[in-house]
């Protein structure tokens, strides 16, 4: 079965089953970031439940951004956060394309750059899946060429 387009089709997803024909889906902006903004929070405290500190939030530089720079010893793990409510859609961490794993690669190269070389031997990509209850840390999820590992 094709969808009927991207206003709003049977498979489109931006309608949800049992909604008016023509329906669509959205969530406002503000409410969009502030789950984000919980989620990220939810992140943090597991980070630092594992032993790191949270250096940055929402690190921007370089046409990219870091939701989360964190230091454990010499490690630095720029971490991606995704949080859905369910797989209606697929799983939060699919959402992690090449385009954003290239972006995130981008702002950390920048934020390198950004301070001394001698105060990080390593440097890793994380991402962290929030569905529901359940938090899925992947560490090293990919690489600096955004190749998932």
């Amino acid at each position: 079965m094709a969808s009927s387009g991207s206003r709003g089709g049977p498979l489109s997803p931006v309608r949800m089953f049992g909604a008016k024909a023509g329906a669509r889906v959205t969530t406002p902006p503000e409410a969009r970031r502030g789950r984000g903004d919980e989620a990220e929070e939810r992140a943090c405290r597991f980070l630092e439940g594992e032993g790191f500190t949270i250096t940055e939030r929402n690190w921007r530089g370089m046409g990219g951004e870091a939701d989360i720079v964190a230091r454990k010893g010499d490690l630095l793990a720029f971490v991606e956060v995704r949080s859905r409510e369910n797989a209606l859609f697929g799983r939060p961490e699919e959402s992690v394309d090449l385009a954003k794993r290239r972006r995130i690669v981008r702002a950390a190269r920048h934020y390198l750059s950004t301070i001394p070389a001698a105060s990080w031997r390593e440097a890793r990509f994380d991402v962290i899946a929030l569905e529901g209850d359940t938090l899925r840390h992947y560490p090293g999820a990919f690489d600096a060429k955004g190749k998932i590992l």
